[in-house]
């Protein structure tokens, strides 16, 4: 614990880091103590003026990082591009039973009747209505919305102004890109990824790659 706090460490040192160190900072319940950065490396990133938070480490250092800071809890900072390494590690999260934490804009709004799972991440203006359920470590962006039951996998990243409906079911892994529409009852398969600007009218295969209005299957990512 730092004070009364409990300490957070954020996966990942980019902008999109930043955004959650702005949230998380007012919080009196949670305390930032820095940055893992596999990427770029430790003294290079932690030079960076524009870092706010020291780079404590790399990913290879959670469990060190765990011992020293009683109570420590991480949240992933990587973006739609990283998905295989955020999957490795949300694995190895589960192996050092390092615990994820939540993080909610104060703009967003969550109904009391949602289920947010561990590590999920809600962004400016999200909206996640009754009956909506999210595995663990899912991105809702900014400005994205969920209907009424919609259920989103674990690990599945939202984009800016995609819109899911209700009743939809999205699979682990799977990527909705900016401005993306899913219709009601539709479920998308684990891996798929639906391209900006789609909509997607009826189910979508494992690891398929749909696109348009309607969206079409136009490859598959294992491809």
């Amino acid at each position: 614990m730092v004070g009364n706090r409990l300490p957070v460490i954020i996966l990942g040192a980019g902008g999109y880091a930043e955004v959650l160190v702005e949230i998380l900072k007012p919080r009196a319940d949670v305390e930032p103590i820095g940055f893992t950065d596999k990427a770029y490396g430790l003294s290079e990133r932690s030079a960076e003026d524009a870092v706010t938070l020291p780079v404590l480490g790399n990913d290879d250092d959670l469990a060190e990082l765990a011992e020293e800071y009683l109570g420590l809890h991480a949240v992933l900072a990587l973006g739609p591009q990283l998905m295989d390494i955020r999957s490795r590690l949300i694995e190895r999260l589960v192996r050092l039973d390092l615990p994820a934490l939540s993080v909610v804009h104060p703009s967003a709004f969550v109904s009391t009747q949602s289920v947010l799972s561990a590590g999920t991440v809600v962004r400016e203006g999200g909206l996640l209505s009754v009956g909506v359920q999210t595995g663990a470590h899912c991105v809702i962006n900014v400005a994205a919305s969920l209907d009424h039951h919609a259920v989103l996998e674990q690990n599945v990243f939202v984009g800016h102004g995609a819109r899911i409906a209700s009743y939809a079911h999205i699979e682990r892994d799977v990527i909705i890109e900016m401005g993306a529409k899913v219709n009601s009852r539709v479920r998308v398969g684990h891996g798929a990824r639906i391209t900006a600007g789609s909509f997607v009218n009826t189910d979508v295969p494992e690891y398929a790659v749909v696109s348009g209005i309607p969206a079409r299957i136009i490859r598959y990512a294992e491809d």
